[in-house]
Formats: C-alpha cells, sequence, structure tokens
C-alpha cells in the first residue's frame, strides 16, 4: 500500500508540474480556453464533493470531509492573501480583489473595500475608475446581468450629489430607504404618494437627475407625471410612475391591460418628445435630446414575470422598466456609493 501510495504521489508530481509549466507558459488571453469550461469547478469537487445528502448533519459533513475541506480552505486562503492587492485610494487604505463577472473586452472589473474580496463592484476601464450602481433588483440565485448595473465614475457621481438635493448624512440618506419600504409595508396604493416620495427625493434614481419636475404637459393629450433634468447634459428624460400594487399579470402570467395601457402612455410620450422636440423647447422650455422613459410600476413580482417585463423591454430601448424592487436595490446601491465616497 505504501509503494503505491508512492507510485500516486510521484505521478500527481509529475502531472502538476506539467500542468502548471503549461498554465505559466499561456498568455493571458488563451486562459480563459483552457481553464474557463469548467475544469476548475471539476478539480476543486475531486478533492471535495459539496454537500448534498440532507440526512448529514452540517458537522457530520464537516467531520467526514475533513482533510479534504481543510485542503479546499487552504486554496481559498492562499487566493485571499496573494490576490487581494492592499494599497492606498484617496487616504483610504483599502483591497482591490479580482472577479469571476468580466464584461468588458477592454476593461477589467473588481471588487474594492475595506475587507478582501469584498466591497463596491468597480469597472477600469480606459484609464478610469468607475463604480457600479445596481439598476435592477437581483432576485435570489439569479446572476447577475450586465443591464443591471451601472457604472459611474468618482467625479461624476461627486457631481450628481452636489447639483443634487442629495442628504448629507448617512442616517438622512437611509431614513429615504425606510420610508420608502415603510409605504410599502403598509401597501399604501395612492400613486401621489410616490410622486411626492419621488419630487421630493429626485437621488433616488441613481442621482443622475439635479431635478424632477412633475406635470410638465406637453399639450392637453400629453402630460407625463415627471420630467427630469439629467446632471450630465441638462436635457431631459420622461418619468413616469404608477402605484406599486396594480394587477399586472393574468393568474397564467400574461401581461393585463393596466401594463399594457401604461407602457403604451409611456411610448406616446416618448413619440412626442421626439417629434416635436423643437415645439416643447420652444413654447415649453423643456429641452430634450435622444430622450428615455423610466416606468416605475410592480412590486414583489415572480422571477416568471419579471422575465416577461424584460422582455417587453427589450422590444423598445429607450424604456426602462423599474419595479419598486428595482427602484429600492438602485436607493441601496447609491446610499453605499456615496458612503464610500464620505470614506
Amino acid at each position: 500500500m505504501g509503494k503505491r501510495k508512492d507510485k500516486i504521489k510521484q505521478n500527481l508530481d509529475y502531472y502538476f508540474s506539467e500542468i502548471n509549466k503549461i498554465i505559466g507558459d499561456a498568455g493571458n488571453d488563451d486562459i480563459p480556453g483552457l481553464l474557463g469550461d469548467g475544469i476548475l469547478n471539476a478539480f476543486i469537487e475531486a478533492i471535495a464533493s459539496p454537500k448534498e445528502n440532507d440526512e448529514k448533519t452540517l458537522y457530520d459533513y464537516m467531520l467526514d470531509n475533513k482533510n479534504r475541506l481543510q485542503i479546499i480552505a487552504l486554496i481559498r486562503l492562499v487566493i485571499q492573501r496573494n490576490y487581494s492587492v492592499k494599497g492606498e485610494v484617496e487616504g483610504n487604505n483599502v483591497f482591490v480583489s479580482p472577479n469571476h463577472i468580466q464584461w468588458y473586452d477592454d476593461g477589467v472589473m473588481f471588487l474594492q473595500g475595506s475587507e478582501r474580496f469584498a466591497g463596491l463592484l468597480g469597472l477600469y476601464q480606459e484609464g478610469e475608475v468607475k463604480f457600479g450602481v445596481s439598476v435592477r433588483d437581483i432576485l435570489s440565485g439569479e446572476n447577475v446581468e450586465k443591464e443591471a448595473v451601472d457604472f459611474i465614475g468618482i467625479d461624476e457621481m461627486r457631481k450628481r450629489a452636489k447639483e443634487q438635493s442629495v442628504p448629507q448624512s448617512i442616517d438622512e440618506l437611509e431614513s429615504v430607504s425606510k420610508d420608502l419600504e415603510g409605504m410599502l409595508v403598509k401597501k399604501i396604493n395612492e400613486e401621489g404618494e410616490y410622486q411626492r416620495f419621488l419630487t421630493s427625493n429626485p437621488w433616488v434614481l441613481g442621482a443622475q437627475y439635479k431635478k424632477i419636475d412633475s406635470l410638465k404637459s406637453f399639450d392637453d393629450a400629453n402630460i407625463p407625471d415627471f420630467t427630469g433634468i439629467r446632471v450630465r447634459d441638462s436635457v431631459r428624460d420622461i418619468i413616469e410612475i404608477k402605484q406599486p400594487f396594480l394587477k399586472l399579470f393574468t393568474p397564467d402570467n400574461v401581461l393585463r391591460a393596466e401594463f399594457n395601457n401604461a407602457w403604451n402612455q409611456a411610448e406616446r410620450y416618448l413619440d412626442f418628445a421626439r417629434q416635436e422636440a423643437d415645439y416643447l423647447k420652444r413654447q415649453k422650455g423643456l429641452f430634450f435630446d435622444n430622450p428615455k422613459c423610466y416606468l416605475i410600476i410592480g412590486f414583489n413580482l415572480s422571477k416568471e414575470q419579471v422575465k416577461e417585463i424584460r422582455r417587453k423591454e427589450r422590444m423598445n430601448q429607450a424604456i426602462s422598466i423599474l419595479t419598486y424592487n428595482d427602484l429600492l436595490a438602485m436607493i441601496k446601491s447609491t446610499i453605499t456609493f456615496i458612503r464610500a465616497l464620505k470614506g
């Protein structure tokens, strides 16, 4: 038995030596093709299979796989110690850690925070550092999609915070989030309450609007709830808000008239703003240039219902549908970003 173990160890040493040489000599662009097809996951599971047997307690699983799981923990420790880079950013000590999600060929995504492999989701692209603000509520078990995150530069976020009536303290910011959560818990269904909330807190839409004006009529037939003046270029977008508890789906998850009416309304406003841009600028003082429309509607939808809404959204890229879950996620993500800016 001893000789067999020695032979196995010799074989492992040889094959690992060959593998290390192949990987070490490979170019950076070659690595995804060599290791990105699940081979690493298979290697980890060969060391220790994930817990699947519900008859065993968590602690029995740990005990039965003690030595295997120790190796897994050592691999994790080596990765944490060696590949989460410590540095100083604007006077603050931070860790910048690699991230498993990489959406951009010309940039690198990472995590930055006071702890290793934790903190803000960042993007370094074309010499600029940006950080992600969630614009979608990520449902449990879902992969993060590119459309769910908006990357904003630090200077841009500071500009947004400065030009908007953003509360100065974190407690004030978080109280706004709690106010909206409280309204939803109480199932307040008066649309006007949510309109007043948005008017009082324009920063909740990712701090991208320095001002939100209510009921700026285009003509007698087209009166959107809000138009927002963007921080980056001072032109307007359209914001239409519906109360959260409208019944948007039939029992078999087909979109009901309540949703379709709101969607058609958003399309009509956008079309008017594009076709009559000169009139709106001269007669109404409303400057539109390639506007988009945020349609805020729905709360606590199922995964299937959210999927159907996203399918509808893809039919018109100028309309962004925000559920109230999405709005809460955006608020909390913006607060996290602003908290980081404050050091």
